[in-house]
């Protein structure tokens, strides 16, 4: 019985903790009752103000017209300080009016004041350093805030929805402007942004209709997707050289973007976008000095034919020449290190790739669906390719990888590609390839024929390659009469000619071969090479 009544007592305390958020709650000098966490129940004793309930949506308007909050509060036989504004703790009160912060606040939580449509100021305390995310969110009553020095961080969606906010000053001590943090306030018609501030992550200032000019400092780097989004008045922008990388998006809907000409749009060293419809048939050439080539700049120019890339460039972005269908090839410079996901998806019309040696990283999709892709090389500091990279590139006829240690493969990299093409390996990585993941489900592994063969002190150059009417056999050193074969993927002998000794070059017609991939054999008394040959 007496074990029964322990239960019942433990379970009735069970739940009277489960139906309420607050630890205790105290009266204010103008009798209003405020709810407190306790943050730290040893000395120094601190709390932060809450919400009444279970949860910050359950009671609706709890606190209404003037609040202070005290700088302490007695409990439990000890003064504890007011250190925080707790997660949620105004949420919805929409008959809150003011409220007086002390100066031992240090942090305001996440949707702290969220949904306050009756607040019209706040004075932040200088002591406060940082906020969570969307303080101050749907208060569509405040007009004007003044952010202090002393917060550094002011998270996402801080002020989104502000449709009444007017004016704000910002810190001098933020670091960053994060993703939708001044989103739909239509009102705002102006903004400083200070010499501390690095990045303006996504659509910052997304439909802030009001604004006509924004200067952005030297300070920042990056600029984030749709920064200033259908800004239908911002005319004025200022991008300084700092500017490194530039998202989608991020001007599109702005007088600024919409009165310039079309064609291809710089803005410094960095190829932004091709604004406006593209011709049939056209040729671009990246003009030199630029560094990186924007995320989407190309995407869906199914008229983009060829494109020239200066070595330059250090970085191509995500999607940058997605469904770009009429582009049928390519010179990625030796400069990118990166292939972003999903670069090359559905380009169609490319017929071979070859992955420069600085690269070392291919990510999701960056050229699956390219299925006019025959002829694949890899370069040989690639480690990593992941997911579906290359897949349904179903016409490939063969792979060549230079890479001497095979690279990590993710899931479905070469989903939907034929693995009785011949991949192409240098010879002591045979039994590494053979016995990797994902690379052993290619059965038809070879020794690599990329590279200028050496036998014997004869040298064989094969150019150009691939080749579409005729190609050209380059030799050095050869003493000897030879035999030239040229087999198709199946091995059966489609041409043979003969050289004769101390011949230094010689010319092949490959008119008559159908697309694909072949290998061309030189033999005589002590020599056998084999060299590969892609007509397209």
């Amino acid at each position: 019985m007496k074990k029964l009544l322990l239960v019942l007592i433990a379970f009735i305390l069970g739940l009277s903790i489960n139906t309420q958020a607050h630890d205790f709650y105290s009266l204010n000098s103008e009798g209003d009752t405020i709810y407190y966490n306790i943050i730290s129940s040893v000395s120094p004793y601190t709390v932060e103000v809450t919400y009444k309930g279970v949860y910050f949506y359950n009671d609706y308007n709890e606190y209404r017209g003037s609040v202070t909050i005290p700088d302490s509060v007695f409990y439990n036989g000890n003064y504890h300080k007011v250190t925080s504004i707790g997660n949620g703790a105004f949420y919805e009160c929409y008959e809150l009016t003011s409220i007086s912060l002390p100066n031992t606040i240090l942090y305001i939580g996440y949707s702290a004041f969220y949904g306050c449509n009756g607040l019209t100021s706040i004075t932040i305390p200088n002591s406060v350093t940082s906020f969570g995310n969307s303080v101050f969110r749907h208060c569509f009553g405040l007009t004007s805030i003044t952010i202090p020095n002393s917060v550094t961080d002011i998270g996402i969606e801080t002020f989104a929805d502000c449709v009444e906010l007017t004016s704000i000053t910002l810190s001098d001590s933020i670091s960053s402007i994060g993703l939708n943090c001044f989103y739909n306030c239509r009102r705002l018609d102006s903004i400083t942004i200070p010499s501390s501030v690095t990045l303006v992550d996504n659509c910052a200032f997304y439909a802030c209709s009001a604004l006509t000019s924004v200067n952005i400092p030297n300070s920042v780097t990056s600029i984030g997707m749709g920064v200033f989004w259908n800004c239908g008045s911002l005319a004025s922008i200022s991008i300084p050289a700092s500017i490194t990388s530039i998202a989608p998006f991020a001007f599109e809907g702005t007088p600024f973007y919409n009165n310039m000409p079309d064609g291809v749009v710089y803005f410094n060293n960095i190829l932004y976008s091709y604004k406006g419809i593209m011709p049939e048939n056209s040729s671009i050439t990246v003009q030199e000095g630029t560094k990186s080539i924007c995320a989407n700049a190309f995407r869906y120019k199914s008229n983009l034919t060829s494109i020239s890339i200066p070595n330059s460039v250090t970085s191509i972005g995500n999607n940058a020449f997605l469904d770009c269908s009429g582009l049928t090839s390519i010179t990625i410079p030796n400069s990118v290190t990166t292939i972003e996901f999903s670069t090359f998806y559905n380009c169609s019309g490319l017929t071979s790739i070859t992955i420069p040696n600085s690269v070392t990283y291919i990510k999701d999709r960056a050229f699956g669906e390219c299925t006019g892709l025959t002829s694949l090389t890899i370069g040989n500091s690639v480690t990593e390719i992941d997911y579906n990279a290359f897949g349904n590139c179903s016409g490939l006829t063969s792979i060549t990888s230079l890479a001497e240690t095979p690279p990590s493969l993710g899931v479905l990299v070469f989903d939907y590609v034929n693995k009785s093409i011949p991949l192409y390996v240098p010879e002591a990585s045979i039994p590494l390839y053979q016995a990797a993941e994902g690379w052993q489900d290619f059965y038809n592994i070879q020794i690599g024929l990329d590279d200028i063969n050496v036998a014997n002190n004869i040298n064989v150059l094969i150019y150009p390659n691939p080749a579409k009417d005729k190609t050209k056999i380059e030799f050095k050193g050869l003493n000897f009469i030879a035999d030239i074969i040229i087999y198709d993927i199946m091995g059966k002998e489609v041409k043979r000619d003969v050289i004769a000794k101390e011949t230094k070059e010689l010319e092949i017609d490959v008119k008559d071969l159908n697309r694909g991939v072949y290998n061309i054999r030189i033999c005589s008394k002590g020599i056998d090479l084999t060299k590969k040959l892609v007509v397209e």
